[in-house]
């Protein structure tokens, strides 16, 4: 069968002229003009493609062919050397109406499963019914992420380039750009120094560091003062009652104003702790001395825990305390009035550039969404970046990450497994101060091998119970937020997922098989194995998510037979799964299942 018409034959000839001749004048440089053509070339390759796999694809065929296989090349070569996509898409990921198209559903891959998924998504009972469908319509993505050994990971320019040639234009793309951050650092605040020696010498030696460090906050170029706190760290053998009384000493020169404006430059303390027991009572002893001396604020250095070295870093003081430490620590000193915080301040403006640079490229490579973990940031940090982010990717769709398996620092609390549900919440709160649309809840400690939805209450691998999940996402609707859902969902909970008529939901594992190593991950010294989508387990968490929302559907529209008959098959067929993933009976209620599906569609479009 022919691929291409012989307008598009003629088009594809004519722009494969084009770039040869003018990547035969490489031996100079491109003059402008030229230089222009040049990609203006690539970009209308990129669009021929695009145009012609569209057409294809209404007819339920796939691009091949010799002049298919052309075109896919020139098409190839065009995107890796505009960087991306010809122009990024003009619709993304909140544009997708899952009240009426039902739940999203997103599948990892780096792109070698990727037409797997893409024909498992357009072969679904939904597709079925509406015919021709538009990605933001079919609402199935690939997501780019290599599958390594510490979980996903980000894709390269390769990568994206087979995803998009094998999307083919009918499903959507999403990334994740990263789950933990790169901290940037503010310079480190300044430090008063006091070393041992007479009471005298102490006190004019810090006053004349004091005086030196305020100078430029005092004496700005446009004559306005700059608001500072200076630190004062002691010498660790200088005694408790010592310390005290040079610290009260300095505080009564700073709020005099010899050298400084005491309404906008202040005297903090510095503390230092180890890895020992007495660390927290450390800390709290210091948090006494600022508060009888009338202090304002603390400052915390010493040692990382083991814990926060494993995860490289944490957020906030769980960098030198337990959760519970942390949380006895953060409530003492606001009972006292005291700021407590780490010694170095992250830089929310240069860690938000970062996070842009990434989503960005994922924009750029034509996806219609990315994602982006906060960790390690506290709320307040979390809150400076997103409402950055969201300025900046206003018309398209960045999506902030909560890892509900990793602890939430606020102000004056950390919230940890057992207080999740509130810390999301407060989490949420601080999504919809900047109008963020769409949002993931996920897990992040691969090792762990946590899970986002507990299977029953003695569960300890899961995280939330359905009515916790029923809880978060209510609470984000009602903020103009919606869910996405990822961390380990089998293919008996994407039916319960559905029938809760969330946003979206990612799956990896469950729609995956174990194959042998490849080349692509041999340079991972931890990897065994590899997971990759099949057309299986893909249809079948596609089917089952369907049925899911199907089910909820038809009961509001008071077809509860119909609802009833399709959730007493979708128990047979999951209870079958989980006996065998081949067998002639799994194969016979799939497709009852399917064919029952696409009943329940055209009754829900026609409701709707």
């Amino acid at each position: 069968m022919k691929m291409l018409r012989s307008d598009e034959k003629k088009k594809l000839k004519k722009i494969a002229k084009e770039l040869k001749d003018l990547s035969g004048k490489g031996k100079r440089t491109l003059s402008r003009k030229d230089n222009r053509k040049y990609f203006d070339t690539l970009r209308r390759a990129l669009h021929l493609f695009e145009d012609v796999v569209i057409r294809v694809n209404q007819t339920g065929k796939e691009l091949e062919g010799n002049h298919g296989e052309t075109l896919r090349a020139l098409a190839a070569e065009a995107f890796l050397k505009l960087g991306g996509a010809a122009e990024p898409c003009a619709v993304s990921l909140k544009d997708y109406k899952h009240d009426f198209h039902g739940p999203f559903l997103g599948v990892s891959d780096e792109g070698s499963a990727a037409h797997l998924v893409r024909r498992a998504a357009l072969n679904s009972p939904k597709m079925h019914v509406l015919g021709t469908a538009s990605p933001i319509e079919a609402g199935v993505a690939l997501d780019a992420e290599r599958l390594a050994a510490v979980g996903e990971v980000a894709v390269g320019p390769k990568e994206y380039r087979d995803i998009k040639l094998e999307c083919q234009g009918s499903i959507l793309t999403t990334t994740n750009v990263g789950t933990r951050l790169n901290l940037r650092y503010y310079k480190i605040r300044p430090i008063i120094r006091i070393s041992s020696g007479s009471y005298e010498q102490v006190i004019k030696s810090a006053v004349k560091d004091a005086e030196d460090l305020v100078e430029p906050f005092r004496h700005t170029p446009d004559a306005e003062p700059r608001a500072v706190t200076l630190f004062a760290r002691f010498k660790s053998r200088i005694s408790y009652s010592r310390r005290k009384e040079i610290l009260k000493a300095l505080h009564e020169i700073f709020c005099r104003g010899d050298f400084c404006d005491p309404r906008i430059h202040k005297l903090g303390l510095l503390a230092s702790v180890g890895l020992k027991r007495s660390s927290l009572s450390t800390a709290m002893d210091n948090i006494d001395m600022a508060h009888e001396i009338g202090l304002s604020e603390v400052a915390i250095q010493g040692v990382p825990t083991w814990e926060a070295e494993e995860k490289i870093s944490m957020p906030g003081l769980l960098n030198y305390f337990s959760a519970k430490q942390t949380n006895r620590l953060l409530q003492y000193a606001a009972d006292k009035k005291i700021i407590i915080t780490p010694k170095n301040m992250v830089d929310p403006d240069t860690v938000a550039r970062n996070i842009w640079s990434s989503l960005q490229t994922a924009r750029n490579m034509g996806l219609e969404l990315g994602k982006y973990g906060l960790f390690p940031l506290t709320l307040d940090e979390s809150d400076e970046v997103m409402g950055l982010l969201q300025q900046w990717f206003s018309d398209w769709t960045a999506a902030p990450v909560l890892y509900v398996d990793l602890p939430i620092v606020d102000r004056n609390k950390v919230y940890v497994e057992e207080t999740i549900v509130e810390g999301a919440k407060k989490w949420l709160d601080r999504v919809a101060r900047h109008k963020i649309p769409i949002v993931l809840i996920d897990t992040a400690d691969k090792d762990k091998k946590r899970r986002l939805l507990k299977d029953s209450s003695k569960d300890s691998i899961g995280i939330l119970d359905l009515n916790q999940v029923r809880e978060i996402d209510s609470y984000a609707r009602k903020k103009g937020i919606r869910c996405l859902w990822a961390g380990g969902i089998t293919l008996p909970q994407t039916l319960e997922f559905g029938k809760l008529g969330v946003f979206g939901i990612y799956v990896t594992s469950a729609v995956a098989a174990t194959i042998p190593l490849t080349e692509k991950y041999a340079r991972d010294p931890m990897m065994t194995a590899e997971k990759e989508p099949t057309f299986e387990g893909v249809s079948r968490a596609k089917l089952l998510l369907e049925v899911g929302f199907l089910i909820n559907h038809l009961n509001i529209y008071g077809l509860a037979e119909d609802a009833n008959n399709l959730d007493a098959i979708t128990g047979r067929f999951i209870k079958e799964l989980d006996r065998s993933t081949k067998s002639e009976l799994i194969d016979t209620l799939q497709l009852e299942l399917s064919q029952l599906a696409e009943k329940g569609w055209k009754i829900h479009y026609k409701q709707s």
